[in-house]
């Protein structure tokens, strides 16, 4: 098997035509192909120094052939159908998959405005859909938005990219802790696990039935709480193991009560408290369908609040407008506490006294994990690599995690008869008050740590924690680089290493380091060499030369002259010159660091 490159529209894959590229990701690209008048997605797998060798990227393929292939008798309409393989002239296995016309769920929301009722008739199906799955010894481990695909035109729900399943009997291909699958998306019992074998480099998390009700409950959640889904905006934790989400509720307040209960116990901390299994669960789900209220007949969200936002000049998707959410607790470290409706509640009274500190240690970067962006029928997954864990996120009692969220301008915690709307603290989990460790590493406080103090005005665009692609610490470790080694490097390979530029929250560019590096950079890296993956962040935080807040930029892949891609997490900051909905103007050249993970 050889690396395969990606190939333009015209191309033959085994006597298929190549229409155009749907997606791809670290293990296999998807193309739109045509034979014989017939329509596939072509899923083909490729060799890359981040799966480990190319006997493991053959065998990843071969599994989720092999689970598709189990779900092929008697079959289910809601399951993508893999319709045959075979090989590339390269080498490389390829499946034929059906190709569903349509949108991602998050899209779907956007676009057609459904109902309450509508969305629970689409959850009753991916239900129907998980409990055939589960009862040939199938699990998902990667369910998420954008890998469901409403199908345009007979509005039927298709679970797609089985990238991460496994079944019974399979072989066991990750040498991390946690199996693949998407941070965001994962239960909490997962974090917990990881905190309390971080030691332990043998330890593996068995992935169980309870998992996939989580993240079958996140998505519905979503859909329940966001109207703009595939925005790249701060979001609601959803898998903290000690601090549920708010109730979809009280994010949402058309969101009819019964259904709000039913999420809530979806999301539990507790596995014991959600669905004994996905059979149980779509009755439960077909029991609110089948004698729905007045109130399931509104739309999920008033269709105003789900036009997209104007543009400012310049490129990228649309504006990124920060919502409301509430900040956690970092490792013990600095903290704020807000309410669910963004107002500040309380603050960390050593928040001050350490701010100077946490701020002169913003020379270790860590990096940020993007999020989901839409992909076609049968694509690999956002994250493009197995996103199997590197060493484990601080999950101390005092730093839930993973952790998202907005920190809006701090205030003070408004007295009776202030005008400062807030939602007062009735649940004990939004009046607990939590302490810094004194004993803490301050390196390790999330780069943003000026917005997490008291003083700091503004709302932050950042995603959640992490893990590193597979392979990340040894190419650092085969690269001879140290922990937190830095380089200098044009962000976007499209503009030269001078001059600002504009760049949008969301936006995919690749960096490359210039020439004329200082002797030491030299020893390290060739001027030449290509970031890959990069992924743009902005924080609108004032920083102390004046500068209204900074851009971040996370790369996944490192390309040396004449040598083939490895995984790297490599992140850029700089502070930006100028912000506008959710833009930033800034220089092209700045400064980044190789990191081995995120808090």
């Amino acid at each position: 098997m050889k690396t395969l490159l990606r190939l333009p529209s015209g191309s033959v894959i085994d006597g298929w035509h190549v229409l155009r590229e749907l997606g791809n990701g670290g293990f296999a690209v998807v193309y739109l192909t045509q034979k014989d008048g017939q329509l596939r997605a072509l899923k083909v797998a490729r060799h890359r120094d981040a799966s480990g060798d190319e006997r493991q990227t053959h065998a990843r393929a071969m599994r989720e052939l092999t689970a598709l292939l189990l779900l092929m008798e008697p079959g289910h309409p809601n399951i993508i159908k893999a319709l045959g393989y075979g090989y590339a002239e390269a080498g490389n296995v390829y499946v034929a998959l059906e190709y569903v016309d349509g949108w991602t769920l998050g899209e779907w929301l956007e676009k057609k405005h459904p109902t309450f009722h509508e969305v629970l008739r689409v959850f009753v199906k991916l239900a129907s859909a998980l409990t055939y799955m589960h009862r040939k010894g199938i699990l998902h481990r990667d369910l998420k938005l954008v890998n469901v695909l409403i199908r345009k035109s007979d509005g039927e729900p298709i679970i797609i990219d089985f990238t991460c399943a496994t079944y019974t009997q399979a072989a066991d291909l990750t040498e991390s802790g946690l199996p693949p699958g998407t941070d965001r998306f994962r239960a909490p019992e997962q974090f917990t696990f990881l905190r309390e074998h971080r030691d332990e480099h043998r330890a593996r998390y068995a992935f169980q039935v309870a998992d996939e009700i989580f993240a079958f409950g996140a998505m519905l959640y979503e859909l329940l709480t966001d109207p703009r889904p595939t925005e790249a905006r701060p979001r609601e934790t959803l898998n903290s193991p000690l601090d549920p989400p708010a109730p979809a509720r009280s994010l949402n307040a058309r969101v009819p009560a019964a259904l709000s209960d039913l999420v809530e116990s979806l999301l539990s901390r507790d596995p014991e408290r959600r669905p004994v299994d996905t059979e149980v669960l779509e009755r439960e789900l077909a029991e609110l369908v089948a004698h729905p209220g007045a109130d399931y007949m509104a739309p999920a969200h008033p269709p105003s609040e789900q036009r997209q936002p104007e543009l400012p000049a310049g490129r990228g998707q649309a504006g990124r407008k920060p919502s409301s959410s509430k900040l956690r607790a970092w490792p013990g470290k600095v903290f704020a506490r807000v309410s669910h409706s963004g107002k500040v509640l309380a603050a960390g009274a050593a928040a001050a006294a350490v701010l100077t500190a946490v701020v002169a240690l913003w020379d270790h970067p860590h990096a940020v994990e993007p999020p989901a962006t839409p992909i076609a029928a049968g694509t690999p997954s956002a994250s493009g690599v197995d996103p199997s864990v590197a060493p484990a996120p601080d999950m101390s009692p005092l730093a839930p995690a993973p952790v998202v969220g907005t920190l809006p301008t701090p205030a003070p915690v408004p007295e009776e008869g202030s005008t400062v709307k807030t939602q007062p603290p009735e649940d004990p989990k939004q009046s607990r008050r939590q302490k810094a460790s004194p004993g803490s590493d301050l390196r390790k406080v999330v780069p943003i740590a000026c917005a997490l103090a008291t003083g700091c005005t503004g709302a932050q665009v950042r995603p959640e924690p992490f893990t590193c692609p597979e392979g990340a610490v040894a190419t650092r470790k085969r690269l001879r680089w140290g922990e937190s080694q830095r380089f200098s490097v044009v962000l976007d390979d499209r503009y030269g290493d001078w001059g600002d530029h504009w760049y949008r929250a969301g936006d995919t560019v690749v960096g490359v380091v210039p020439d004329g590096l200082d002797p030491t950079q030299a020893k390290k890296i060739s001027s030449g060499t290509r970031f890959l993956g990069g992924k743009v962040y902005i924080s609108p935080e004032k920083r102390e030369s004046g500068r209204p807040g900074r851009i971040f930029v996370k790369y996944e892949r490192v390309k040396l002259p004449q040598q083939d891609e490895l995984p790297v997490c490599f992140i850029v900051a700089t502070e930006a010159d100028e912000l506008k909905d959710g833009a930033a103007r800034a220089p092209n050249e700045a400064v980044g660091y190789v990191v081995d993970w995120w808090p």
